[in-house]
């Protein structure tokens, strides 16, 4: 057992070898979104909204709110949460919510409905708004929205109600049995208050065997999403009644270069590649009996920058990854007499403005770093040239590209081990047996370790020495990333 602990400290360490720097740029929020966005009270009631969702773009959000009739109405700054005292007349009140980080804002419509007294439910929907299924399955529906018109709902089915179908009366949720017969049933659902009532359909179809019909109620949630320029990222699952058959999805007509879809989730992804722009992306979902179409907006913003290349958050970590490791050129082996881990020993082989005459340069992706290491992307040592090319000055930036929400490999991991991992394991058989340039090999170490690794991450283990990277614990937003990935089963 000691020797077991032995092996697993040595690998911890060798893992976690080279310097973690982390590149910090917040962007612009997005997807700020109430569930439900409207309220319906009575005059002279207090009360508030739910919390809102929101992407924050890697920086504190702070929330206020404009419109007409805002007297009465607040707004929790940290939150988002929106409250209104007795005081509000009566009347519709459509508030503009605005969530803020450093980078810049987004917004969205919160509505709230003042009567003088209790109104009629109104907006009775279901989504989807119906299902088919195969005689002999069980199942229920979505629960519905509605503006209750400030008094409690009650829901029944009306008209021909088939044997096996009901009603949950109170959060209006359909239910079936597997004794309802074949056929299809327009079902008609009625809610009602104390002040009267609205009605809408449900769809259920039952087929004798698996008869496929062409699928319908396809739709993404949100429909739409705004990023900046260079962030990739993908959209909800959507949500469709398949009809029994296997969807497969497809975007249909000019598709933005950067832009893909997942065939059998129907997942809309993008790359960092893609131009600014509007693009309305048109879907289909398509079965072996028919197709439905949907569409998803998607805005992609041109990233603020200050022009210049942060040698302390993009430049250092590439050096300190794939040069500046044990046994090569940190502070402690100093091969060749070379040093490579600070800004001061870096420009020793620097010449500010000329990169083909900086040998810390020209060196990289021929004899250095070896064969037999990780290597350094194209696109990373043209950011090495561009910061040369700069000045090569000792800067740093305040900004973050680190975004909780994207933890696939994909989008997130794979970037983050490249800048800060990729130089101890980038080339099998890797640091301790371990390969993080590829996916299958990532996935692997991150299954068989997922506890030590999440202890060394979050600087909980049994040891100081176990905590890693050594050189201090990564960003809130990083370990999240990394915590998440690992939960989620390290997935692709």
């Amino acid at each position: 057992m000691k020797r077991i602990i032995s092996v697993l400290i040595v690998f911890l360490s060798i893992m976690f070898s080279c310097k973690h720097e982390i590149v910090v740029t917040t962007t612009v929020p997005q997807n700020l979104l109430y569930t439900p966005s409207v309220s319906t009270i009575i005059a002279g009631t207090a009360g508030n909204s739910v919390t809102p969702s929101i992407n924050n773009g890697g920086g504190t959000i702070g929330y206020s709110i404009s419109g007409t009739g805002v007297t009465g109405i607040s707004i929790n700054s940290k939150t988002g949460v929106i409250s209104w005292s007795t005081v509000l007349a009566t009347g519709t009140y459509n508030i503009t919510v605005t969530a803020a980080n450093s980078v810049g804002s987004t917004a969205t419509t919160y509505t709230l409905n003042v009567n003088s007294g209790l109104t009629a439910p109104l907006n009775l929907t279901y989504a989807p708004s119906g299902t088919t299924i195969v005689f002999g399955t069980s199942g229920s529906s979505a629960t519905p929205s509605i503006n209750t018109g400030g008094s409690t709902i009650s829901y029944s089915l009306t008209g021909t109600i088939p044997a096996g179908v009901s009603i949950n009366n109170s959060t209006g949720v359909i239910s079936w049995s597997s004794a309802v017969a074949v056929g299809t049933y327009p079902l008609t659902i009625t809610a009602s208050n104390s002040m009267g009532s609205t009605t809408t359909t449900y769809t259920l179809t039952i087929t004798k065997t698996a008869t496929v019909v062409a699928p319908s109620s396809f739709s993404y949630s949100p429909s739409n999403s705004s990023v900046t320029q260079g962030v990739a990222g993908s959209s909800a699952t959507p949500t469709i009644n398949n009809g029994l058959g296997t969807i497969t999805y497809t975007l249909t007509g000019t598709i933005p270069a950067g832009i893909s879809i997942s065939g059998t989730t129907g997942i809309i992804s993008w790359n960092t590649t893609v131009n600014t722009g509007t693009y309305a992306l048109s879907v289909q979902a398509t079965n072996s009996a028919g197709s439905v179409s949907a569409t998803y907006s998607l805005t992609v913003n041109a990233a603020a920058t200050n022009g210049t290349v942060c040698f302390s958050t993009q430049i250092l970590p590439l050096y300190t990854t794939y040069c500046a490791i044990s046994g090569c050129h940190n502070s402690g082996s100093r091969a060749s007499g070379v040093e490579l881990d600070t800004y001061a020993t870096i420009m020793n082989g620097i010449n500010a403005n000329n990169p083909n005459s900086s040998k810390y340069y020209t060196v990289i992706g021929g004899k250095m770093p070896p064969r037999s290491s990780g290597q350094m992307t194209t696109t990373q040592i043209a950011l090495i040239a561009q910061w040369i090319n700069e000045g090569a000055t000792n800067s740093a930036c305040t900004t973050s590209t680190c975004d909780t929400t994207q933890y696939t490999y994909t989008n997130g991991i794979s970037a983050l081990f490249a800048n800060n991992c990729n130089g101890c394991h980038g080339v099998a058989p890797g640091s301790g047996n371990v390969v993080l340039s590829d996916y299958t090999s990532a996935m692997t170490a991150g299954t068989t370790l997922k506890a030590n690794f999440l202890n060394a991450v979050n600087y909980s283990s049994a040891t100081t020495a176990m905590n890693m990277p050594p050189t201090g614990q990564l960003t809130a937003c990083q370990v999240t990333q990394i915590t998440k990935w690992l939960n989620a089963g390290c997935p692709q």
